[in-house]
């Protein structure tokens, strides 16, 4: 969930709403009072910018850090 909190506002709670909590496109518009075309948007872009995200996780890029 780390790389989660790191998206914007608006793209994490459209992104939880719909991937996490499994709420409708209509569902998530009403709670947010936005359109659905709006949703399906903010839904693209916060997909996208979370892929960015965990690229480097996935590929073993991440550097962790010693004690």
């Amino acid at each position: 969930m780390a790389q989660i909190d790191k998206l914007p506002d608006n793209y994490r709670t459209v992104l939880l709403l719909r991937d996490v909590e499994e709420m409708s496109i209509s569902e998530v518009a009403k709670i947010l009072n936005i359109s659905e075309t709006n949703v399906k948007g903010r839904v693209h872009r916060a997909r996208s910018a979370l892929k960015k995200l965990l690229e480097p996780l996935l590929r073993g890029e991440v550097n962790e850090v010693s004690e």
